[in-house]
């Protein structure tokens, strides 16, 4: 439209639009089509066509011409433009809301299995993409994970439970009741999950992807192979720079899922960003084969030089980067077993962030409440186990941004009080020592959150006579 116009003076043959005219899909279906013809033609074509879209400071401007408001806004919301189609116009993927639940096998004779019940709702603060199994160690959460990917991956060889689709929106999807992708995600050599093999046929219903420490396959004598060596990995991590780098719709989002990390100093100064832009110069001085051949060697040569705990958090949001596609379902097991608190914050903020841009999913087993600030209390999953009876339950209290000693209270109840400190304080005043003689027992040396429970144990103390 040009400024003050009701209907656009447009010629009938141009290769790109002035500066007098802008343009805006009315729905959202125009940007998936344009999507759908390449990374490349989508840049070049709404750039053409001066779409307020993709361009944020055009569309500020456009909302100053009362054309905006009367004609291209009066189906479609600003809110709209700014979020699904601007991401879209970009190179994301169309958000919808959709629901599934699983319900595993049952854990024992004449046992009912719980059911997990997961749902994703776009343009939600805080977001609903990454959901968390949680509990204390043996209570099942690695063995939920990897029965939920065999249950997905292959149905036919065994009981693994059974997940269900509750459509909240129509994804335009000859099959919706699915996963397009489903991801993998561990890296402790002494847990069971094992990889599937990854299937021949890359055209099978549910792709499957694994990222870790082990090898998929065995050898040729059936036996297992030895977990990945500090090169395989470093091999892995220059493969996935290389295969991102070569598409530049992946290469944004990669980019971005890095500053996000580099929230983190130490890992910030590595500057891992910096190899798209030596691919960048290796492209405009070298032949591609020679090109690709540089830049795994320096991928390679940066990913050695890092401590172990990035190491694991570049490689994995490398591929990440690298594997979801739309409706991606990333199952990823400890992910603390290596990161320090801040380090996984960031990398969760990261996952998340990706998952939006591709209409994904995420369920985490972990045992820290750390991860547990960073989601709803509607995202999380807590597992209980007594001998053999096992259920679910939401927290009671409100998990995103709440105190970590609260989180770890909440979920592990009694478990906390009878170790470590707590113990400590406990036996001090069941000694029945004044608060003034736990402080000299302790020799002053309690912190405030000690000291305060110290004060609660007395008043039970003295309640109960």
């Amino acid at each position: 439209m040009i400024a003050d116009q009701r209907r656009p003076n447009i010629p009938d043959e141009f290769n790109e639009l002035d500066e007098r005219f802008f343009s805006l899909g009315q729905d959202d279906s125009y940007y998936q089509a344009v999507n759908e013809l390449g990374d490349a033609f989508r840049d070049e074509f709404l750039e053409a066509m001066r779409d307020v879209a993709r361009d944020a400071d055009l569309f500020e401007r456009a909302l100053e011409e009362k054309v905006t408001g009367v004609s291209l806004l009066r189906s479609v919301s600003d809110q709209s433009v700014r979020g699904q189609y601007r991401r879209m116009a970009q190179g994301g993927a169309r958000l919808t809301e959709y629901a599934f639940s699983y319900t595993p096998p049952p854990w024992g004779a004449n046992s009912l299995p719980p059911t997990y019940n997961f749902a994703v709702h776009p343009e939600t603060y805080p977001p609903t993409n990454v959901h968390v199994l949680i509990g204390r160690n043996n209570v099942g959460k690695t063995y939920t994970v990897e029965q939920m990917t065999n249950a997905l991956v292959r149905p036919e060889e065994g009981n693994f439970g059974d997940f269900r689709w509750d459509e909240i929106d129509d994804l335009g999807l000859e099959d919706s009741e699915s996963f397009s992708n489903i991801i993998a995600v561990t890296f402790s050599a002494f847990d069971p999950f094992e990889p599937l093999s990854i299937p021949e046929n890359k055209l099978s219903r549910v792709r499957y992807q694994y990222i870790g420490l082990k090898h998929t396959g065995r050898n040729e004598d059936g036996t297992k192979k030895p977990p990945k060596s500090t090169d395989d990995l470093a091999a892995d991590f220059g493969r996935s720079v290389q295969l991102i780098l070569t598409q530049k719709s992946k290469q944004e989002r990669w980019r971005r899922a890095l500053s996000l990390l580099e929230s983190d100093p130490i890992f910030k100064q590595a500057e891992i960003w910096q190899l798209i832009e030596t691919f960048e110069g290796l492209q405009a001085e070298n032949e591609t084969r020679e090109a690709f051949n540089k830049l795994r060697k320096d991928a390679r040569q940066l990913y050695s030089k890092l401590s172990s705990g990035h190491k694991i958090v570049v490689l994995t949001i490398t591929r990440l980067v690298e594997a979801i596609e739309e409706r991606s379902l990333v199952l990823l097991d400890e992910p603390e077993a290596h990161l320090h608190p801040p380090l996984l914050s960031a990398f969760i903020r990261s996952l998340s962030d990706l998952l939006i841009n591709r209409n994904g999913v995420a369920v985490i087993a972990t045992h820290s409440p750390v991860i547990l600030q960073e989601v709803p209390k509607t995202c999380v999953w807590r597992i209980w186990r007594s001998g053999r009876e096992k259920r679910i339950e939401r927290p009671i209290f409100e998990t995103f941004g709440e105190n970590v000693g609260t989180l770890t209270q909440e979920i592990f109840g009694l478990e906390v009080t009878n170790s470590g400190f707590h113990k400590m304080l406990t036996d001090a005043v069941r000694d029945d020592l004044t608060y003034e003689e736990v402080l000299a027992r302790f020799n002053g040396q309690l912190g405030d959150e000690a000291r305060s429970i110290v004060r609660s144990l007395i008043a039970v103390r003295e309640q109960e006579g």
